[in-house]
């Protein structure tokens, strides 16, 4: 390379990867040389060369040159030289900056496939299934190319599904799906269900990292089975009661804190209105607990609205999240507060919860040995990513400049004047023919929007949490950059998504293809794939096109029904959704590039190809004039209503303009009465805005670099707020993530433990049984003590736990009369116990005639069983001793150590439980009373793979 450009120097002051970015760049001639063939059979040389003990290190310049050669022939897409150092820092670890459109999805692949050769599986973790199937699809071509196999995890994925998909090199999975389906493998009672922990973690990727990282990193990931089943009438009883109760006078509510606080004569109201008046204990009386029903309700009265927080659909509640704005498909919110806004919405109240399973996200990704990310945004938080995860920020330099306008915010008094000028500012770029992007953080605001531009005349698409919408996004997206479009979007930041200037002719080509086959396929998919009038760049195609498309249905036709209906049930809503997405997945492959077809030999697909790139053709030629007039009138236009809790993810609303070197601009209209500062500081603002006489006229916005810098001081103290309780909840959660860890592996050492394994575990806790029984009965004997009748009491005793060992346990306990040899004593019980083991797995044996191994598998079952009770009192011991253990500051002791100590000292005792109950629950079994194979369902059921989180899991 003659000339060094910009961006390398800077890659070569911030991290020196320039010598190797020239390394790869010298190997490209040479794959260039190689036929497909000899580049498919490269991926084998370099697992022999892994295997025979190189480094991933040696590899690295051959595997990327490999790899970029690959997506050239693959894909149509050759990586820049600033991808392959964004692809270097994501091998190492560390968390790429890469700006919006810099192609992060194709700079994935590189790492991918470098950690690949190892054969160990490698997973991309991303904030919604929309994306993993996109990415999954989109990339499919080039690792099919190179050898790879790829799955996909959704949230309507089987067991069996998700085990292909968990087992292939390359796994796309949401942050969710992942985190459920490892508590859901700790919950199994055979290794076949296991899905994810079916093999060690290894290397992961994780897309839109400081999203998942950081924002959702408040919330813990919990799996919850059903408890108080008379839980929904209290919660409606409380739900009335609350009502009755007026915010200053009965209650106090902080908004920063998200507490609601009763009053005196507020706690005494509502006591009264619940007819627990007169229990000294009132509200906290044993026998009724009513505080548990109103405080959730409270703080579903005050902290929690519809069409912000949650959405009611066809009679059920959904939480929508808040840093997406998506519909969180079966997560319901713990600690009552689900049954709380269920029974203020005057929806079915479903029966309360209680925690199985829990992890925090922090402990999850710190699971993997090799964890790295990527995102637009995240130098900002370097710190505490850093800190938490151990991951270093490097920020990729973009391949062209960034030539986006940021204009400053324009901040109104009151939320009336702010989107009055939104519906101005939307009006007038929308008739000089520039596109808009308009960010909301809520649907209500959204709907706002949307209204006002309706009752102008303005044509607009809506992008929001409407479930019904998750299919149509695609769509969406692909106009939001065409000429004169006006895009509403809620939380956009999440989205992960690209947007085009003039649109995009390759997606809405697809849509058309999609268009096309899936009423050939099953006439009830018609309706489900119809597009929005004027979604095409071109209404009339022509008859050759049109042909092209009619042809290309009749021959995929068959092929694609024998692929949906031969192992999907042909009729039914649900197979309905799984033929779109296998039409879906056949229109991504037919729409790949020609040299990933050639070992195909599908007439449908080669049809399908030839009509995709006739689509393609015509769109792209419109699509290309109107590209050069948006950039012409500036580009994307993106306007952000409300600033965010973080400055980073405006910042990433601003991101989706300007994307490599286009033109764009970006401003945020914002508020004095805007739900952040109306919380963290609205008193002060509307203070300035009087003392310094700017309240502006005529709803103008306000002027004063005083006010600037007071909104910038309350935004920091959001983010400070915020990072204080992630740090915060990493801390106590650190003692727990050590006893999971520790719990879990023994759990799971059980799981796989073969028949002389378990057989000696079991051995080892009837043992340690007897002898605790034994130590127990002659605790406090002085050397004239009666040794004899406490043998026969301890006899006795395990005689009750072990019925099974009855017979061997007396006659021990017999000769054991007048001994006072304790040890003698001890081995003789013990010995009994054993050798009643040792007469129970006989007999189980010979009921499990024809079974694989009924002792084996009914021992661990017991084990397990036990262990999976013992973990979920300890999930509860400690969800009481963490809310209990603040008010030991009372007593100047520190919360965070009694915590510590206190909390170990429930997981100490939890072993002892687990062994003592699982040689009980074993040697009680009655054998004659066994089915030929007994049914091992575990004792909360927690639904495989029909959604992810199931309905029983919480947030």
């Amino acid at each position: 390379m003659s000339r060094e450009p910009g961006w390398l120097k800077k890659a070569r002051e911030v991290s020196g990867y320039a010598d190797r970015v020239a390394e790869i760049e010298a190997l490209a001639g040479a794959m260039a040389a190689k036929s497909d063939e000899e580049l498919r059979g490269f991926t084998d040389e370099l697992r022999r060369r892994r295997s025979g003990g190189a480094s991933l290190d040696d590899l690295l310049p051959e595997a990327f040159a490999a790899c970029r050669e690959a997506s050239t022939r693959a894909l149509k897409l050759r990586h820049y030289d600033v991808q392959l150092v964004g692809g270097m820092a994501l091998h190492e670890g560390k968390l790429a900056e890469m700006a919006t459109g810099e192609g992060k999805t194709l700079v994935a692949t590189l790492p991918l496939y470098l950690r690949s050769l190892d054969g160990k599986g490698c997973h991309v973790i991303t904030v919604n299934d929309y994306l993993a199937r996109r990415d999954a699809e989109t990339l499919q071509p080039l690792f099919d190319f190179l050898g790879l196999t790829v799955g996909v995890v959704q949230s309507e994925s089987t067991s069996e599904q998700r085990q292909a998909a968990y087992a292939a090199d390359v796994t796309y999975v949401t942050n969710n799906e992942l985190g459920f389906d490892y508590l859901r493998d700790h919950l199994a009672y055979e290794t076949p269900e296991l899905t994810v922990t079916q093999r060690p973690l290894h290397f992961a990727i994780v897309d839109e990292a400081d999203s998942i990282l950081v924002d959702e990193a408040r919330t813990p990931l919990i799996i919850s089975g059903e408890g108080d089943g008379d839980a929904p009438a209290k919660y409606e009883a409380a739900t009335l009661a609350v009502n009755y109760l007026e915010r200053g006078r009965d209650y106090e509510v902080d908004y920063k804190a998200r507490r609601v606080t009763l009053t005196d004569g507020g706690y005494e109201t509502v006591a009264d209105l619940l007819g627990v008046a007169d229990d000294p204990l009132g509200l906290y009386g044993a026998e009724t607990k009513w505080a548990a029903y109103v405080f959730p309700a409270l703080n579903a009265k005050e902290l929690y609205f519809k069409e912000r927080d949650y959405i009611v659909d066809k009679g059920e509640l959904k939480i929508v999240d808040e840093f997406t704005g998506r519909v969180m498909e079966g997560r319901r919110w713990n600690g009552g507060l689900h049954q709380a806004v269920e029974a203020k919405e005057k929806v079915e109240v479903k029966p309360e919860q209680v925690t199985v399973a829990s992890i925090t996200y922090q402990s999850l990704f710190l699971l993997y040995p090799t964890l790295s990310g990527m995102t637009g945004t995240a130098k900002s938080e370097a710190k505490e990513l850093g800190d938490t995860y151990g991951l270093d920020v490097l920020k990729v330099p973009t391949a062209k400049p960034l030539r986006r306008e940021d204009g400053g915010d324009l901040v109104f008094k009151s939320k009336l004047d702010k989107f009055r000028y939104v519906l101005r500012d939307v009006k007038r770029r929308h008739a000089s023919g520039q596109p808009v992007l308009c960010g909301t953080t809520s649907i209500e605001d959204a709907t706002l929007v949307s209204q006002l531009l309706a009752n102008e005349g303005v044509p607009h698409r809506v992008l929001n949490a409407n479930p019904k919408l998750a299919r149509k996004e695609s769509e969406i997206v692909s106009q939001a950059g065409r000429r004169g479009a006006v895009t509403i979007a809620t939380n956009m930041a999440g989205r992960g998504t690209d947007i085009l200037l003039g649109g995009n002719a390759a997606l809405t080509a697809k849509l058309k293809l999609r268009e096309a086959l899936a009423p050939a396929v099953d006439g009830r998919l018609g309706p489900l794939v119809a597009v929005e009038p004027g979604l095409y760049p071109v209404a009339d195609l022509g008859d050759a096109v049109d042909g092209a498309l009619e042809a290309a249905a009749a021959a995929a036709a068959g092929e694609l029904r024998a692929a949906i209906f031969g192992d999907v049930a042909n009729g039914t809503e649900v197979a309905a959704g799984a033929a779109l997405d296998r039409i879906d997945e056949f229109v991504a492959v037919a729409s790949a590039p020609a040299s990933s077809l050639t070992a195909a030999g599908s007439p449908g697909l080669a049809a399908c190809r030839a009509a995709y790139d006739a689509v393609r053709a015509a769109f792209g030629e419109v699509v290309d004039a109107e590209r050069a007039e948006v950039r012409a009138l500036g580009g994307l236009a993106v306007l952000g209503t409300e600033r965010h809790e973080s400055v980073r993810i405006d910042n990433q609303l601003r991101g989706r303009s300007g994307r490599q070197g286009d033109a764009g601009a970006s401003c945020y209209a914002i508020s004095l009465e805007d739900k952040m500062f109306n919380v963290f500081g609205a008193d002060k603002m509307q203070q300035l805005a009087f003392a310094f006489d700017i309240a502006g006229d005529d709803g103008e916005p306000l002027q004063s670099d005083l006010l600037s810098k007071s909104l910038a001081t309350i935004q920091e103290k959001v983010e400070t707020y915020y990072r204080e309780m992630r740090t915060n909840l990493v801390r106590y959660d650190k003692i727990v993530d050590v006893q999971r860890r520790v719990f879990y592996n023994r759990r799971q050492q059980v799981l796989t433990a073969d028949r002389p394994t378990v057989e000696a575990l079991m051995g080892q806790y009837v043992a340690d049984t007897a002898a605790d029984t034994v130590a127990n009965a002659t605790l406090g004997l002085g050397a004239d003590g009666d040794f004899g009748s406490a043998y026969a009491a301890a006899g006795d005793v395990l005689r009750r736990m072990y019925p099974a060992a009855a017979a061997p346990i007396d006659a021990a306990a017999a000769g054991l009369t007048g001994s006072e040899d304790a040890e003698a004593a001890e081995a003789a019980l013990v010995g009994a116990a054993r050798a009643g083991l040792a007469d129970q797995v006989a007999a189980v044996e010979k009921k499990g005639v024809g079974e694989d191994d009924l002792p084996a598998m009914l021992m661990r079952f017991y084990v397990m069983r036990e262990f999976d009770a013992a973990w979920q009192q300890h999930l509860r011991d400690l969800e009481f001793l963490r809310e209990n253990v603040g008010f030991q500051s009372y007593s100047q002791k520190d919360p965070f150590q009694e915590w510590t100590i206190q909390s170990n000292e429930l997981f100490t005792k939890l072993s002892a439980k687990v062994y003592r109950n699982a040689a009980i629950a074993f040697l009680s079994l009655d054998v004659d009373g066994l089915v030929p194979r007994p049914d091992l369902a575990p004792p909360t059921p927690v639904p495989p793979g029909k959604a992810s989180p199931p309905p029983t899991s919480t947030s």
